[in-house]
């Protein structure tokens, strides 16, 4: 069984290359399009949900690090 997947995994291996340029036709792309205008509608809340969950936390990260690279630079110009 492994074979088979093997075999059938380099049949589209070798038949998934091509040397012209795919370029995707008008209908194609209007359907890219469509979904995913459809889908980031979808999604928009939810990575925005998680974005603003995880800015506090990035954010204190980021002050801290300041802060102590700060400290450090004030300790080493005083001795």
């Amino acid at each position: 069984m492994k074979s088979f997947y093997f075999f059938v995994s380099m049949f589209f291996l070798m038949i998934s290359c091509t040397k012209s340029p795919v370029t995707p036709s008008r209908a194609s792309r209007q359907t890219i399009d469509s979904l995913y205008n459809r889908n980031i509608i979808f999604y928009q809340p939810k990575m925005d949900s998680i974005c603003s969950s995880r800015h506090a936390d990035l954010f204190q990260a980021v002050v801290d690090s300041i802060m102590t690279s700060r400290k450090m630079e004030m300790n080493n110009l005083v001795k």
